[in-house]
């Protein structure tokens, strides 16, 4: 199962420069089917928006919690994300 995590253009940029982001302390990540909440919840009218697809293979510490009531539990990275776990980018 792909992972996803939705960010910024400039950040995805910035991913690829630097190579790693650290936790902070964690990455929120979702599934396929959580992606349509989390663009309406957190990213509505929002921009500029990426979708990371990442290889979970690649993480390290992806933590499934419950964090929405009624729904599944969201996946939540609590490593660096790195730019080799990245396998495709597509536009939000």
């Amino acid at each position: 199962m792909t992972l996803l995590h939705v960010t910024t253009a400039d950040a995805w940029t910035s991913l690829q420069r630097d190579g790693v982001w650290l936790p902070a302390p964690f990455w929120h990540l979702c599934t396929a089917a959580q992606l349509p909440f989390v663009l309406a919840q957190h990213f509505a009218g929002q921009t500029g928006l990426v979708i990371l697809h990442l290889d979970p293979a690649r993480l390290d510490d992806v933590r499934w919690e419950a964090s929405e009531p009624g729904m599944d539990p969201f996946p939540h990275l609590y490593a660096p994300l790195t730019a080799a776990s990245v396998m495709k980018v597509i536009s939000a």
